[in-house]
This record gives C-alpha cells, structure tokens and sequence, in this order.
C-alpha cells in the first residue's frame, strides 16, 4: 500500500458514546476511484448528525494521485477509511468482460478481509450518487438473512416468465429473461425474485461462521460456463430464498428508463414509478458510464452534480473518438437492442 492510501487511516474520528457508527465496504480500484469519491462524498453529505461511517475499501491498484484527490474529496467528512488490498490470486481465474474487473469480486471476500468486530456492512458499488440518509438501510432488520437487497431492474426474475406478471409487455425491455441460466439444475425457483449486488446489507457474522466466501467462490468455478453477471450469479444463487428485501428507489438503476411507462414495468407499478422518480440512490449501471467519452447514459446530469462536490470538480471527459469503428460499434449496440425488443414483442405474444 502506499504512502498516500495508509494516510486515509490515520484520520480517525474521535470516539464519543453519542456517535453512532455504521460500517460500509467499498471495492474500487484506479479506473474508478473518480466515482467512488462521488459516492463517498454523496453518502457522507446526507448522513444525519451524529453518524459515522467505517469504511473498509477493498483495493485494487490506486496511484497516488488519486489517492490524493480522494482524501481531499473526504477531508472533514464523517468517515474513517481503512484500506484493504485482497490478494488478487484468489480470484484471478474468475471472469471478467466488459467494464468489470477482478475488483468486482472483491465483495465476495468481504468475512474474511474486514475486522472480526464487523457483524454487519452496508456494501456500496462504487458507481452511486446518494441522495438520502444510508443509516435507514443500517437500520433494517437482517436477523438471519444473508444480505438485504432489492431486485434488479434489468433482470428481477429468475425466470422473468415464471415471475413476472406482466411478462408479456415487460419481457422486450429486460436485459435477460434468466440471469441464472441453469437455476433448473441448481434446484432455484424460476419465480423468485433476482437481486442487484451493487448496494446491500449484509450479514457479515453468518458469512463469516459459514465460509460465505469460499461457497461462492465453488459457485463461481462449478458454474463457470452458466455465469452471467459476475458476482451477482454466485450471490443470487448462494442466498437464494434467504434474502432480505428493501424498497427497489434505494437502488436506482438504468435500465428503469429502458421500460417506456409503467404499464410495462416488471415490478410493483408504484414501487416502479418510485424508483425511477424518487430514487434514494442513483446506481450508474450498464457499461457506457457517464464519466465515459460520447456516453449517453440516462443519469448523467447526476454523476456531474455529484462530481461537482469532489476534487474533481473540473474534469470533464475527453471528446468521443471520431474513428469509424466507434461510430460502427455504437450504431451495432443500437441495432441489437432494436431487434431484440422487436423480436421479444413478437414471441411474448405467444407467452
């Protein structure tokens, strides 16, 4: 660890009987330590008086420069950070594609990289903009659950045919009708519900006395030719059926404004309306990231009011690249989703 990352652990907040202190994990490395600062910054701005957060950051590499303007970002906020870098090697054979590095499974691992004085964490993806107090999801009652989360707005089923019920208008808009392609063989139940792991609550003592970690890990391998989602096939396999849930507004994400009104939502009309109106959090899902050149992701406006409040404040992304092949490659991306709302409209109506 560096000279810079060590210094974020020697801020730390007076202790006081009147603090009440919640525990949060974080997994970022350079490529998104911009937007960690942004959720970091964002949780700690709508804190209520009086609460604390320990955050455990799960590390991949991070130079100092931007470690630098992470603690400028955080300097005087109610937070106490402690850097943790997981050895890449326990997970360096898993997949990965797209925008996800192995970073993303550092979650995973969360037992066994945090203090033993941990029972419970909030875990935060570190591609959020929050607007409200995260010690309302603290406060929800975890008792014997693996975690508290929300359902996925682009996948909310495991089987979008067997649980949702409005499938038939919902069905074009979903990014997979299976997340879980082989629940059959696994014994899950196809109309359970499909949770987003980019903002939880766990249960850090179960995962810790039932190796949490290493089951999901064995997941991950016996499974390597179904994985679909990363982290999230494990997780959703693993805590199938004991999962808490909270309202879908605390996990904001995307693929809501893929759906054209509330007559196609696949949840809850008004759970649905409230998540993509009200949202507590905003989660900057999809691979084209708002921080990204050319992106044209729903939410961007937010990120930049949220980057605003950070050391980062002037940084804009550079211009798009004008070659052919970026032009040729988001004009594909389009096409496909196209013919793919085109084609599932066509076969619902026989669902």
């Amino acid at each position: 660890m560096n000279q810079s990352s060590a210094s974020l652990t020697e801020n730390r907040l007076p202790e006081s009987p009147k603090v009440k202190r919640i525990d949060v994990v974080c997994a970022a490395d350079d490529a998104y330590v911009m937007p960690l600062a942004v959720t970091l910054k964002s949780a700690c701005r709508h804190l209520a008086a009086g609460v604390q957060i320990r955050l455990f950051l799960l590390t991949g590499e991070i130079v100092d420069d931007n470690w630098s303007l992470l603690e400028q970002t955080l300097a005087g906020e109610p937070i106490e950070i402690h850097p943790i870098k997981p050895d890449l090697d326990t997970i360096s054979d898993l997949s990965i594609s797209h925008h996800i590095s192995h970073t993303a499974y550092y979650r995973l691992l969360t037992a066994e990289l945090v203090p033993s004085d941990v029972t419970k964490a909030i875990y935060l993806d570190c591609d959020l903009f929050i607007k409200e107090d995260i010690t309302r999801l603290w406060d929800l009652p975890i008792a014997q659950h693996y975690c508290v989360a929300t359902a996925d707005a682009a996948c909310p089923f495991i089987d979008a045919k067997k649980g949702c019920a409005n499938y038939r208008l919902a069905n074009p808009y979903m990014a997979t009708r299976r997340p879980i392609p082989n629940y059959r063989q696994l014994g899950l139940d196809g109309a359970a519900e499909y949770f987003n792991s980019g903002v939880m609550v766990l249960n850090v003592e179960r995962w810790r006395a039932e190796s949490v970690a290493e089951q999901l890990l064995k997941i991950l391998r016996d499974n390597r030719n179904h994985v679909w989602c990363w982290d999230q096939y494990a997780l959703n396999v693993l805590c199938h059926g004991q999962w808490g849930r909270f309202e879908p507004r605390w996990n904001q994400g995307a693929h809501v404004f893929e759906y054209p009104s509330p007559d196609h939502a696949p949840i809850d009309r008004q759970q649905w309306l409230e998540m993509k109106t009200n949202p507590a959090i905003v989660h900057f899902t999809t691979e084209f990231k708002p921080w990204q050149a050319g992106s044209n992701h729903p939410r961007s406006e937010v990120f930049f009011e949220g980057l605003a409040a950070t050391a980062w404040q002037d940084w804009r992304p550079p211009k798009p690249d004008p070659s052919f092949q970026h032009w040729f490659n988001r004009r594909m991306v389009n096409m496909i989703k196209r013919t793919t709302i085109t084609s599932r409209k066509i076969t619902s109506v026989w669902a």
